[in-house]
């Protein structure tokens, strides 16, 4: 066991674990948009795809795991973060040749993350909870109230930024992942920045366009 606390204390098991939680991170989004496009099915089938997921036995074990990664996800992060600064000190040192601003800034752009989860999670589980039959059976209005979130143009404006910022973070960090794991060599790394770019791009417009849709709904149509 004790190679396992070495291995995890060093600077590659460090990277190497953040990588793998970004990652599981990275499939629970997949599922996430997926089960976010019913909504353009209308308020029956969203509403009821809603009330199966928190009427599942299997919702509370998996709240508690996503808390986890995302938690050892930020400090892991962070911790690397700062032994990165500790190990160039001085605000003078000459810039890694192909940084980019996004890679220097991954750490802050992981902050604006974790502020709009904790407005996000505010907003659609503990918001406003609506009554409504779905095949005769009482279940919560989430359809409503993505309505009714999304034509405050404020929470709009919000949402779009935040899920901009989600996409620089995950195009540069999908292609770490990949090259933390070892997939580092010339042949493939133009494949794996296209390929971190187009799911990194195709996740942030899938979000937005879900926002963007229940932003022009009725709210008529909607209650």
């Amino acid at each position: 066991m004790d190679w396992i606390f070495r291995y995890l204390s060093s600077s590659i098991g460090k990277k190497q674990l953040l990588g793998l939680t970004g990652v599981l991170l990275l499939g629970f989004l997949f599922t996430h948009l997926a089960g976010n496009f019913l909504f353009f099915l209308g308020p029956d089938k969203f509403n009821e795809y809603s009330h199966m997921l928190i009427s599942s036995p299997l919702i509370i074990p998996a709240e508690i795991g996503l808390v986890v990664l995302f938690l050892t996800h930020i400090v892991l992060a962070i911790k690397l973060s700062a032994e990165n600064s500790m190990a160039r000190p001085s605000k003078y040192a000459v810039s890694e040749p192909y940084s980019s601003f996004t890679s220097k800034n991954m750490i802050f752009t992981g902050i604006l993350i974790a502020i709009f989860l904790v407005v996000h999670v505010a907003t659609m589980k503990f918001g406003a909870n609506y009554p409504t039959q779905v095949g005769g059976v009482e279940v919560r209005d989430l359809y409503r109230l993505m309505v009714e979130t999304f034509h405050n143009k404020g929470f709009l404006a919000f949402y779009i930024v935040c899920m901009i910022v989600m996409g620089l973070h995950l195009n540069h960090g999908i292609a770490s992942a990949f090259q933390t794991m070892g997939l580092n060599h010339p042949r493939y790394n133009q494949i794996i920045r296209t390929g971190s770019a187009a799911i990194a791009w195709g996740l942030t417009l899938g979000f937005i366009l879900v926002a963007l849709f229940a932003s022009f709904v009725s709210l008529k149509g909607a209650h």
